[in-house]
């Protein structure tokens, strides 16, 4: 069974599903560690959606099939890998992941981490 890892995208269910409603597949980055994904059967992810605007918040996500961004400032999740289906759709490229948290540290109090 695929166990999401940190830095992997993942096709995941967003949608609050109600009986047969279909619900909202979009790509996910995982922010947590396989080993807490593991333990837990939770993740901590952000929605990359392709609505890019060009705002500063937003992180380029270039190896997925259309342009995409994670909004780093909002939309951070914890959700049930199991019950939302986590599909595995590619490795977040090289610095995607570092451009993230160097978005979220600071609105959480952690500037004087990144010194």
């Amino acid at each position: 069974m695929y166990i999401p890892k940190r830095g992997d995208i993942c096709e995941m269910d967003f949608a609050w599903i109600e009986g047969k409603q279909q619900g909202k597949y979009r790509p996910a980055l995982i922010l947590s560690h396989e080993t807490y994904n593991q333990v837990t059967g939770l993740v901590i992810c952000m929605p990359v959606s392709t609505s890019v605007r060009g705002a500063p918040t937003e992180v380029p996500v270039n190896n997925l099939s259309s342009p995409c961004v994670v909004v780093a400032t909002t939309l951070i999740h914890t959700m049930d890998w199991r019950q939302r289906q986590a599909k595995f759709i590619a490795v977040a490229e090289e610095g995607v992941f570092n451009d993230v948290l160097a978005r979220i540290i600071p609105l959480i109090g952690g500037e004087s981490l990144l010194a």
